[in-house]
């Protein structure tokens, strides 16, 4: 208990240190109070968990908010009026993770309704499609109430929930195969029909509203998280050419794709127009040298564009340097591998899947976002996990991380009871040796 309430302490600390050094003069009245709600429920979630008698994985949660505090003062740093509306969105975020932790204790409830998360993905994309605004270029936004939000983000949920089902039922035949071809054994349509149109039916909409990072996001998700249930290289195999082929007939159809790949091959023919996103990126990671210009001390907030959502991770290279930016990328990294911790340990498949999937969507999403900001990646412009400005993304994760957590605490639980089954066992087993003798 101590320990754990230490770590948030800490993590409170560094939020509030830094909120100091960024001096958010001007924004104070307005920053103040919503900073002092996080803090009372970072703190007293600790409580909480003591009182539930949470028993998972006790260190997935504080380093997720370490990341969450960091993000939150470069929100702040870039954009305080923009830092408001983050700060009751993590608030928000926060809240709906314990609702999340203390309701959906039976996780596997979550596999009743694969079809209809299916069909869900593809609504919320229809419905965006038809009766969205774009930003950014692309199509992807939704106005409900006067608010803005990502419906793709939502998407995320339903469609793991639908992959991680599908693949419970399904993995012998797709592992397996029932159909030759050559001297490889694959699937039938039957097996890989719902697969295949919920794919197809995901990704052709994405493509029609241009959200082409969410696209690849999507793809990769369809793609590892087959890999990692049947452990079959021919399915990577046969997802390459076909991602070559599209991603070619998306080159040949689609203008602003040509105009993205070709920013990103030499963003320096047009350095103060279309490449001009990408050049002041590259400018603010490479001018943080190796320990930073220190906190709020550099250009890059002001002359990136997007730079609180899209480009924020430049600004915390620009600033805390190459170490501060490896130092993000390890906690990422550890939130990820202890992600697959949790799904090599859960005690059901669905746990199993389920958990191995989130790691895949965080670890995939960090990846895509910090390749596009550093130009090993078209620009993609999906948002960095806690740490970009948004609300839906904060929502989704957090939504993500309280299951995950439940999958964990839920093995730990069954293995205390195994514990206790066996020790009882062990104990009667004694008595009646002991009374066998005394007899």
């Amino acid at each position: 208990m101590i320990k754990r309430l230490s770590m948030r302490f800490l993590i409170c600390g560094i939020m509030w240190v830094g909120l100091y050094t960024v001096q958010w003069e001007g924004h104070k009245n307005q920053l103040v109070l919503p900073a002092l709600i996080l803090t009372g429920i970072v703190l007293l979630g600790s409580l909480l968990e003591q009182v539930i008698n949470y028993q998972g994985d006790p260190y997935i949660l504080p380093v997720v908010q370490a990341i969450l505090a960091i993000g939150i003062v470069f929100v702040v740093r870039i954009s305080p009026d923009s830092a408001v509306r983050q700060f009751w969105w993590v608030i928000i975020g926060q809240i709906i993770f314990y609702v999340v932790l203390l309701i959906i204790r039976d996780y596997r409830q979550l596999g009743k309704y694969r079809y209809l998360s299916g069909l869900l993905a593809v609504g919320l994309l229809l419905a965006t499609l038809l009766f969205g605004f774009s930003a950014g270029g692309a199509k992807s936004w939704l106005r409900i109430a006067g608010i803005g939000i990502e419906p793709e983000e939502f998407v995320k949920l339903a469609l793991l929930l639908f992959l991680t089902t599908y693949l419970e039922d399904n993995e012998e035949l797709l592992r397996i195969g029932t159909v030759q071809i050559g001297k490889y054994s694959l699937p039938d349509w039957r097996t890989m029909g719902p697969f295949m149109l919920i794919a197809i039916f995901v990704l052709g909409i994405l493509a029609a509203q241009k959200s082409l990072g969410v696209a690849l996001l999507f793809y990769l998700l369809f793609v590892l998280m087959l890999y990692v249930v049947t452990e079959r290289p021919i399915y990577l195999a046969i997802a390459v050419p076909i991602f070559l082929l599209t991603g070619t007939l998306g080159y040949k159809l689609f203008t602003h794709v040509r105009v993205r790949v070709s920013v990103w091959m030499n963003p320096w023919q047009d350095p103060s127009g279309m490449g001009y996103q990408i050049a002041q990126s590259l400018f603010a990671i490479g001018g943080g040298g190796i320990l930073g210009t220190g906190l709020g001390n550099g250009i890059g907030a002001g002359s990136v564009p997007v730079a609180s959502s899209d480009f924020i991770f430049s600004i915390i290279a620009e600033e805390l340097g190459f170490i501060g930016a490896m130092a993000v990328l390890l906690l990422f990294l550890f939130v990820v591998m202890r992600a697959f911790t949790v799904s090599l340990r859960a005690k059901d498949r669905f746990g199993q899947i389920l958990a191995a999937g989130i790691a895949i969507l965080i670890g995939t999403e960090t990846l895509i976002i910090l390749a596009g900001v550093t130009k090993l990646l078209p620009l993609t412009g999906i948002p960095l996990p806690w740490v970009s400005y948004g609300g839906s993304s904060i929502i989704v994760h957090f939504i993500l991380l309280g299951v995950l957590l439940n999958i964990s605490n839920a093995t730990a639980v069954g293995n205390d009871k195994n514990i206790n089954v066996v020790r009882e066992l062990g104990k009667q087993t004694k008595l009646k040796s002991a009374a066998k003798n005394n007899y």
